[in-house]
């Protein structure tokens, strides 16, 4: 039976007017200030940090706490590609059910992340690193599940302003924090509070635009088991795109301080450019392929193509100009070669790619495929930096570059079988 059709009881429900044009405008300019903020902290952080044991702790802690949100950006797009307009207060009841059960699994999960990590990347201040990184995660659980719904109902300018004013928000607190050397706890307080502080800030203004004016196109036990695939899914992505200096140090554990400080901040402030924006654009992704009246093949090509014209100027450049630049920015404290930089771009134009072939899967509901591409691509990272006989340079570039490559192949392969139920394949 189909649902029955939305009415307005008084209560402006949520239209798509805004058109396709102006939703990509407003999220590539939230992106463009939240990326900009993101990155002007990685720059000041190396700078202000006094050296490189210090820097690696902050790095690490960001790493940690953004490996766990790109984990939960799954929740989002699930949401994103559930959540249609119309009057049903039964999907509110449900969602907030599945966002209280999401956000206890959580916490139990960046508990016990937490524990792991934080003794060696901060053993001064294990039970304080975790319990903000449980604060981060269950304040990202909110702004995602808003988040998905905001993107399901096409409200691009309140997406787009909740991601500014978490941006804006962190880099304030984070700012002051790296200015005033304030201790590693403030520190880490002044990344994770942002998250949740974003989420109700939006809430107070959007909140009677939303209630009671979206449906979800699953029950609840299909929201969650889609979540799991997605959720899973952006954990391996979290893992080879914030989750670097997580890995870097775990896998390389005896390789120079020095080395390992520099590979993590070139890798931080190159592939950001490339990966970031797209990241951000998931959502936006998986409803552009739902609703393009162009074939997906089609459309997908378009995209991949800019995306490799981009990655291979950003690659050339990095190799003439990324190591005078980064050993002058940091007075000589941190380079690289610069066939290094070039070659760390070239995977993220390889990651960025597996990002706009996975948001094409989920648009058709290919969740176990999609999965298995991040898989593929996560599991080869760690084992490629763990097993490869060569100098650490060498391991970090072909793992980074190889590993998404992969993972990519799986992805389009999945695209040219045929759904479940169907003879068609996707073109």
């Amino acid at each position: 039976m189909s649902a029955p059709r939305a009415k307005n009881r008084g209560r402006p429900v949520a239209r798509a007017a805004e058109g396709r044009t102006g939703a990509l405008t407003y999220i590539l300019a939230a992106t463009a200030i939240a990326g900009a903020v993101g990155y002007a902290i990685q720059l000041l952080a190396p700078v202000l940090l006094p050296d490189s044991e210090s820097y690696l702790g902050f790095s690490v802690y960001w790493s940690t706490v953004y490996v766990l949100v790109a984990a939960l950006a799954g929740v989002q797009q699930e949401i994103s590609r559930a959540t249609t307009p119309g009057e049903t207060p039964a999907s509110g009841a449900t969602l907030r059910s599945f966002a209280l059960l999401i956000a206890g699994a959580a916490a139990v999960v960046a508990v016990v992340t937490a524990l792991v990590v934080a003794p060696s990347a901060f053993p001064d201040d294990t039970v304080g690193s975790a319990f903000w990184i449980v604060v981060a995660v269950v304040g990202y659980v909110a702004t995602a599940v808003l988040a998905g719904v905001l993107y399901g109902l096409s409200m691009w300018r309140v997406v787009a302003a909740l991601a500014v004013a978490d941006a804006l928000l962190r880099a304030v607190l984070v700012g002051l924090a790296l200015v005033a050397h304030a201790p590693h706890a403030w520190i880490a307080a002044a990344v994770s509070v942002p998250f949740g502080g974003a989420f109700l800030l939006a809430w107070f203004f959007v909140r009677r635009r939303i209630v009671g004016n979206f449906r979800l196109d699953v029950g609840a036990r299909r929201l969650i088991v889609n979540t799991v695939s997605t959720v899973t899914a952006a954990a391996a992505t979290g893992l080879i795109v914030t989750g670097v200096p997580v890995v870097l140090r775990t896998t390389m554990p005896d390789v120079d301080a020095g080395i390992l400080a520099s590979l993590v901040l070139t890798i931080t402030i190159t592939r950001a450019p490339l990966i970031v924006p797209i990241m951000a654009l998931q959502s936006y992704l998986i409803v552009d392929f739902r609703s393009s009246e162009r074939p997906l093949g089609r459309r997908l090509a378009t995209y991949l193509a800019a995306l490799a014209a981009v990655t291979a100027v950003g690659a050339a450049l990095a190799v003439f100009f990324a190591e005078p630049l980064l050993s002058q920015f940091t007075n000589g404290r941190y380079e690289v070669p610069g066939w290094v930089a070039g070659g760390i771009v070239a995977s993220a134009g390889a990651v960025a790619a597996l990002c706009v072939t996975g948001p094409a899967l989920l648009s058709r509901s290919r969740h176990d495929w999609y999965v298995g591409g991040w898989l593929l691509a996560a599991l080869a990272t760690v084992l490629l930096l763990l097993l490869l006989p060569a100098g650490p340079y060498e391991r970090v570039v072909v793992a980074l570059a190889v590993a998404p490559l992969l993972g990519i192949v799986v992805h389009v392969v999945a695209l040219r079988l045929p759904a479940r139920g169907t003879t068609a394949t996707a073109r």
